[in-house]
């Protein structure tokens, strides 16, 4: 059954969440697929992968290799799946439009996007009946992590 997590960020920057959050995935050895609005995010976020830090690296592929199913970790601008992954992120509010592809779809979203945070609650709303585990967490102050389910 597929779960769906969503993180409603106070105290951290959604691209570093979307790192750790990707190394942990790296680490349960399940390939990820993170969804983007735009080409110019796909390369922000494919720079950053390479560069977030002076002594490793994600490596990843992206929607203009010729050979994505080789990637751990692929970037794309489409819902799709070419490294049979486990888990989409989505950062900025875009819809997984299907969610039973993945066995985890995670949303990852700053709390001051408030356009994202009411389309994901209307979201969260609808999907409430199917057949879907779904997780909310929020940071507090502190950037401690609660469960709001």
């Amino acid at each position: 059954m597929t779960e769906i997590f969503f993180y409603k960020l106070k105290n951290l920057s959604v691209e570093l969440f979307l790192i750790s959050l990707i190394e942990k995935s790296i680490s349960m050895n399940w390939n990820s697929v993170v969804l983007l609005d735009n080409i110019e995010r796909m390369e922000e976020i494919n720079d950053l992968l390479w560069t977030f830090n002076d002594v490793s690296f994600i490596p990843h592929g992206s929607q203009s290799d010729l050979s994505p199913e080789r990637n751990k970790v692929y970037l794309t601008c489409n819902e799709e799946n070419p490294n049979k992954a486990n888990a989409i992120f989505s950062i900025d509010g875009v819809a997984i439009n299907n969610p039973k592809n993945w066995s985890r779809c995670i949303y990852i979203f700053n709390e001051q996007n408030l356009k994202v945070t009411d389309e994901l609650e209307s979201y969260k709303r609808e999907i409430k009946d199917l057949d879907y585990i779904q997780k909310s967490f929020e940071q507090d102050q502190n950037g401690k992590w609660i469960s709001n389910n």
